[in-house]
């Protein structure tokens, strides 16, 4: 074969035969979409999507048919588009994390090989935030805020809004880097809004708290105080009377009560019932003709 044919014939193969690679990443719960790497202008006659080197087909079309094999793995989850060959995986996980192998057909006799690696990470949730510090000295409102997080590699930010006029410092307590805390005072009885953002790759989650300080909230604060002192008192006063009362009864009718029952004041109220004296009332008895 002349040099020219050999020339000639490698450029067939490679007019015939094309292959890529990509590299791609998802979070788990979302939908993904694996690129066939076809050209617009192909009229796709066959797509054949595998795993596991060429092993295990999960998703194909051919004789004008899509097909999708019930593999365990992508159950339920898989969707074809027969004009791109494009393949959608839908509410992935980490066990998705592996090499894609499509391989195409035209129906001008092209052919596409490609592998796609897909690497699924967790999906960066919510901070919580909670409340450390909050309170009004010399009309100046204190706050302390605590953002935290769960997940590896993800980085915490503060920001206030942008009416803040304060000042405000954040920083990581005993250098663990799943919470973050800001300090902030300001001056008035209002409200300010604090942002705290979470961010991991291309992945960012943000969440709010309004707080403040009320010379209201601080009055409500002193009024129950006093309400729980002054009902304690109250009845320190009524058990004080009464006791002061009993004292001053036992004293005045002493002598009558030891005439009405000469065997002594607890005999006397043993057999109260039998005499004609009240407890309260103290009557004289009377003689009887």
């Amino acid at each position: 074969m002349s040099l020219c044919g050999v020339v000639l014939l490698c450029i067939v193969c490679i007019h015939q035969v094309r292959s890529s690679e990509e590299d791609i990443t998802g979070y788990s719960g979302q939908s993904v979409i694996l690129k066939s790497g076809a050209d617009r202008s192909w009229n796709l006659t066959r797509i054949q999507w595998s795993i596991y080197q060429n092993t295990t087909f999960i998703a194909g079309f051919k004789n004008g048919e899509v097909v999708i094999y019930k593999f365990w793995t992508h159950q339920g989850r898989l969707e074809l588009n027969i004009k791109t060959g494009d393949l959608t995986i839908r509410d992935v996980t980490v066990d998705d994390s592996m090499t894609y192998n499509v391989a195409l057909v035209t129906s001008d006799g092209w052919r596409s090989q490609s592998k796609v690696h897909l690497t699924v990470r967790e999906s960066l949730k919510t901070p919580d935030i909670k409340t450390t510090l909050h309170s009004l000295i010399d009309n100046k409102c204190y706050i302390a805020l605590e953002c935290i997080t769960s997940g590896k590699n993800v980085n915490l930010s503060w920001t206030p809004d942008d009416e803040f006029d304060g000042s405000y410092i954040s920083g990581t307590p005993n250098s663990a880097d799943s919470s973050l805390v800001v300090f902030g005072s300001f001056s008035g009885n209002r409200n300010i809004t604090f942002n705290c953002t979470a961010s991991s790759g291309q992945q960012t989650m943000t969440r709010q708290m309004t707080v403040g300080c009320s010379d209201e909230k601080q009055k409500c604060e002193v009024c129950t105080a006093c309400s729980s002192c002054t009902s304690s008192v109250m009845w320190a006063i009524v058990l004080t009377a009464a006791v002061l009362g009993v004292s001053y009864l036992c004293t005045k009718y002493k002598e009558k009560i030891i005439q009405a029952c000469p065997e002594g004041p607890l005999n006397y109220i043993r057999n109260i019932s039998n005499t004609s004296l009240g407890f309260c009332g103290f009557q004289e008895k009377q003689d009887t003709a």
